[in-house]
Parts: structure tokens; sequence; C-alpha cells
């Protein structure tokens, strides 16, 4: 039995005055006691997003419902949805107990009831014994525990983080990736959290959305979208690709680079103009005579872990690769790549349009026995 989202949105777009539409007719589910992010670049819609769950803006058409029922007129105040701001949005002026307890307060709990809550979240967050630190007395990873605490203190059914790492520094930012995540796993509650950053997305992520220009690109696991990019704008945005134009010449068979591939996939036109996407790590430098295809050496970068080589085909295609081994600029060299190294990709092909390619395929494959 599927289980019931507990945030839908159906059809929704948000359009101020004569201005192209910020989320255009966008339906999605959401499933409780999930880690789920919305990735993409600024302006892509992200943050309105998570403003129409919150409640803080309304939909200019379409319907959001909560455990399903509409939602779209009720006020942020009566949704069981709380929310980390990017700037943290604490009170200078007031403790971290009393800044964990504010929302506590205004709901009028009892003070027994309120001292155990706020130092249950506060040792959620590993901040047990900070509770009359002054909040100007704190380090930004410590401001953001404070956030975070004071979010899940009121037992929300949603916690909507928006941005919330983006003013940590690099060393921190990966630890609190980490808190973040572990933290999610303990409370079970459903988190929604926005950021530009892919890496970011793929580490901590149940399921990711990655949007542009108001729509939803393509949803899926972190090694769905990663592995399997429904287009040129995903492949690109996640991660590093090599991006190749190519021919569909039948199923199981593509080329590219002046010569003929093995792959894995199917379904397509013959002979139908498509991209090809080969990650930089999955390919193998080796001998010419070795490889799956001859590169001459144009650049290379040392990245600590391993090199980043840049390489020319004799078609004109250019590629990189990501490879312990150290290459010589100007020298020929192969690399070598498997056919499940090859993810064929329909020129601007929607995730509807993928959804549906694929029901028909077997659907003619199911008649076909």
């Amino acid at each position: 039995m599927a289980k019931k989202p507990i945030i839908q949105f159906n059809h929704v777009m948000k359009q101020f005055d004569d201005d192209a539409p910020v989320l255009d007719h966008v339906s999605f589910e959401i499933e409780k006691g999930k880690f789920y992010t919305l990735l993409g670049p600024s302006g892509c819609g992200k943050t309105t997003i998570l403003r129409l769950i919150a409640g803080f803006t309304e939909a200019t058409s379409g319907d959001i419902l909560f455990e399903g029922k509409k939602i779209n007129h009720v006020p942020a105040n009566k949704r069981p949805i709380n929310t980390v701001f990017q700037d943290y949005a604490l009170f200078p002026h007031l403790n971290v107990y009393e800044n964990v307890a504010f929302g506590l307060r205004i709901k009028k709990v009892k003070k027994a009831d309120m001292d155990a809550k706020v130092k249950e979240a506060l040792s959620f967050v590993n901040l047990k014994g900070y509770e009359n630190r002054e909040i100007t007395d704190m380090s930004g990873g410590q401001k953001q525990r404070v956030a975070i605490a004071r979010a899940i203190v009121n037992e929300p059914a949603i916690i909507l983080l928006d941005e919330p790492l983006s003013a940590l520094d690099l060393k921190l930012r990966y630890q609190m990736q980490y808190e973040l995540r572990e933290l999610q796993r303990r409370l079970g509650i459903t988190f929604i959290f926005v950021t530009h950053d892919q890496e970011e997305a793929l580490a901590m992520s149940d399921e990711i959305f990655v949007l542009n220009k108001g729509k939803i690109q393509q949803s899926g696991t972190p090694n769905d979208i990663y592995d399997e990019p429904i287009n040129r704008f995903v492949a690109d945005f996640i991660g590093e690709s090599n991006i190749i134009r190519a021919t569909m010449i039948q199923d199981f068979l593509v080329e590219f680079a002046g010569k003929q591939f093995e792959c894995v996939d199917q379904g397509m036109d013959p002979n139908e103009a498509v991209e090809i996407v080969i990650r930089p790590e999955d390919m193998e430098i080796t001998s010419v005579e070795q490889g799956s295809i001859r590169v001459t050496v144009q650049a290379q970068l040392f990245r600590g872990v391993h090199y980043e080589i840049t390489c020319m085909d004799d078609t004109g295609n250019e590629w990189l690769v990501q490879s312990t081994k150290k290459a010589t600029i100007g020298e020929e060299i192969g690399l070598r790549f498997t056919p499940e190294d090859i993810h064929v990709m329909r020129l601007n092909e929607s995730e509807e349009d993928f959804d549906r390619r694929l029901d028909a395929y077997s659907e003619d494959e199911n008649d076909a026995k």
C-alpha cells in the first residue's frame, strides 16, 4: 500500500504581476519522514516552493495539500511547519534558552514542560548546558544549532531549511551536513532543504527535486539523478559531465566520436539525434590501442585526490577525465569505458516525456510477450 503524502502540489503556479511565472504549474508529492532537497540555480523557484509550503505566500493557481487537505489559505501560524532561515533569524537580545522557548511561550506551555522540551531539543543538537549562553557569544555553527533546536522544539510535522549552511566555512559546512542528516533520521521528521550546492544535495538527501526556470526538471534519489540525468541541464548541473552529440542507431547501439558503441539504453527512434553523458570518473586512461576512443591531452590540473585532464578526440569533442594516473600534455592516449558508463539522453526531454516513453516501451514489451 502506497504511503499517503504529507505534502502535495497540484499544478501550482506562482506569478508576480505580468512577469514570467516563478513557478510554472509544478506538481509533486512529499512523503512523511524523508529528507528532501530542492536543488537549482538562483531564481529557479526553490525558495518560492518553501514559502508556499510554510504559508508565507499564496499560490496564484493550483492546490497545496497537507495530509490530503487543501491549505492554500491556511495562515503560517496554523500550519504544523517550522522554518530554519539562511540568517537563522535568532533574537540577539535573548539567550539560548529564551530563543528556543520562544514558540512554546506563545503557546503558553507550562514552565516545567517548557524546561523539559527545551532541554531535550538542545540535547538533540549537541548544545546541552548552553541554555544561559548569549547568542552574540556563539559561533556560526552554534547559532545554526540553536535555530534548529527552536524549530524542532515545537514538534512540527515538517521542517523547512532555506540554505542554512551557506554562511558557514567549508569544514563546518561538511560537519553540519552530517549532523543535519543524522538529526533528521533520529527525529523521523520530514525535512525539506533548499540549496544550490549539488554536492550538498547528493550527500544529504533521500530524494532530490532539480529545478530550473520554475519547473521541476527531474526528481529521484541521488543515485538516480547522478547516474540517469534526464536532460542536458540536469547532467550539467549535477557534477562534472562529458555531454556529447550522438546518434542512436538502434536499441543498445549509439554513435559518437566517429564510432559506434554498445550501450544500455533503448526505446528511441532509429538514427535519432541524441546526446550522451559519460562522467569523468568513469573513463580509464589506457594506451591508444586499448582505448574505446583516442584523444590528445590538452591540459592537466592536480586536484589532490586525482588529476583533472582535458582531452580532445579526432572529431573535435572535448573530454574531461578524472584519474589518479598522470598524463603528459600533447601525448595521445586511449580512454576506455563500458556500455554501462554511457547514458543516452533525448534532446530537451522533460521528466514527463521520459516517464511516458518508458511506460510506452514497457507496454510494447508486455504486448510482445
